[in-house]
């Protein structure tokens, strides 16, 4: 009943000492794999009891991914148990341990004020064709001095040719600033349809809402924190190479997020390293696409259009207007399967920013921006 996954990566830095005069190991800098870091990438070790089975590990965990992605998916420590009611009803309760630090203050070792710990609940119902899982979870950031709890849901599957996904998330909580508790109150959505016309075309459309902070100088948190935006590995806008989930900072997005989390200037209570900010102007995304495929090639095509939902926390810290238009981007993929285990791909993603970059960063910030990635 036992199972296991272990999966290593090396990654190192090749320079003069290691990749071309070699090394002798008498010095640190000198050691031969300078900048070298090797370790366990992925772990999971499980024992199934039958009726629900029990997981621990350093793996990749997901609350919404077959949605939007807007809470929950990364890899970190945990303590996982799920199982099964019956044939159509499923559960699943994760404890994360997100960010452990020991913090030295003084001389004083502090193993708690830096921590952030997260208690997830899922439980999936099954509708024939059609998932519905309502979705819970209490994130517990002490480093930033934030609890807060996320309830909602979401909901996908199949029916006929069409193939809805949709799901909300509501956060409510508080952030203690020193002085007095900010209050959480936010929440995020995300929509959208496909129809398989046929193999080689499937269009679909939809759209993302985050609320985001109109005030940074009130008691009240408006803006949308995830604990982890995993929006780039969305079944329908997700696309691994395309440009606004490949971090961006001058409009905000971090890696694997679609958002504009990290803009602003008072600390959040989510967020991938921890990075979202409570004044941040939350985000809304209209898009429409199509893939299919043909034999062996593939493809994928979109367009996605960005706007900051409250741009007033942010227009306070800067003293000037701020336009709402965030820009928008044209991302094409087209993939060549040689076989099962090989492809070949070319990506081509186009951002061109809108009024509201240039307001906030300065007429430089007008250029269109292009990214190409063989993968």
């Amino acid at each position: 009943n036992w199972d296991f996954l272990v999966i290593l990566e090396s990654d190192f830095v090749m320079n003069k000492a290691n990749a071309d005069r070699g090394a002798d190991g008498t010095t640190p800098s000198d050691s031969g794999m300078t900048g070298e870091d090797f370790g366990v990438e992925k772990l999971n070790f499980g024992y199934n009891f039958g009726q629900f089975r029990v997981d621990t590990g350093w793996n990749t965990k997901c609350l919404d991914l077959k949605t939007g992605g807007i809470l929950y998916g990364d890899d970190h420590p945990y303590i996982a148990f799920n199982g099964k009611i019956n044939d159509s009803m499923g559960w699943e309760f994760i404890y994360l341990m997100i960010q452990d630090e020991i913090e030295n203050k003084n001389g004083i070792f502090d193993g708690d004020s830096s921590d952030w710990r997260a208690y997830t609940f899922r439980f999936n119902i099954d509708l024939n064709d059609f998932t519905l899982a309502p979705i819970y979870a209490y994130s517990d950031n002490e480093d930033h001095d934030a609890q807060t709890h996320y309830l909602g849901f979401e909901g996908y599957g199949k029916f006929g040719a069409f193939v809805p996904r949709f799901e909300f998330i509501y956060a409510t909580g508080d952030i203690d600033n020193g002085s007095s508790d900010l209050d959480i109150s936010a929440f995020g959505a995300y929509a959208s349809l496909e129809m398989e016309v046929c193999k080689q075309f499937k269009p679909y459309v939809g759209g993302y809402f985050m609320t985001g902070d109109e005030d940074g100088n009130d008691k009240d948190v408006d803006a949308f924190n995830g604990i982890t935006n995993i929006s780039r590995y969305s079944p329908t806008f997700g696309m691994e190479n395309a440009m606004i989930y490949r971090y961006i900072p001058a409009i905000g997005s971090h890696l694997y997020s679609n958002n504009f989390a990290t803009l602003g200037t008072s600390a959040g209570y989510g967020g991938i390293g921890n990075s979202s900010k409570a004044d941040s102007p939350g985000m809304i995304m209209l898009g429409l696409g199509a893939k299919g495929a043909m034999g062996a090639w593939g493809y994928q095509a979109q367009v996605m259009y960005f706007l900051f939902e409250e741009e007033g926390a942010l227009e306070k810290t800067k003293g000037s207007k701020i336009d709402n238009e965030v820009g928008t981007e044209v991302d094409l993929r087209v993939t060549y399967a040689f076989n099962e285990h090989f492809s070949l791909g070319n990506v081509i993603s186009v951002f061109i920013p809108g009024d509201a970059v240039e307001d906030l960063r300065g007429d430089d910030y007008d250029d269109t921006a292009f990214l190409n990635t063989v993968e």
